[in-house]
């Protein structure tokens, strides 16, 4: 599993580690990224009691790596392989 900065991936998909925010925060920041970026993400668990990440199918990834390609560094591209 590839890790950096708070964000993983998993398979094909993403998940943003939010493990500490709470759940009410993970579904604003949910709905937030599903209105003003059409991308279909999900509040999980994330293994521990009260802990919740943000997970973002395989689905909405080529979206998400199209919007969120101009603020890429080139170092991290390797995470979108396949998508860009």
């Amino acid at each position: 599993m590839n890790h950096a900065r708070g964000m993983e991936t998993k398979g094909q998909g993403f998940c943003l580690a939010t493990n500490r925010f709470t759940f009410e925060d993970c579904v604003y920041l949910s709905n937030t990224l599903s209105v003003n970026y059409g991308l279909k993400p999900s509040v999980v668990k994330a293994g521990h009691t009260n802990q919740w990440k943000i997970s973002i199918g395989k689905h909405s990834m080529s979206d998400l790596v199209s919007k969120g390609k101009p603020y890429s560094i080139d170092v991290m591209k390797y995470k979108c392989k396949g998508y860009l």
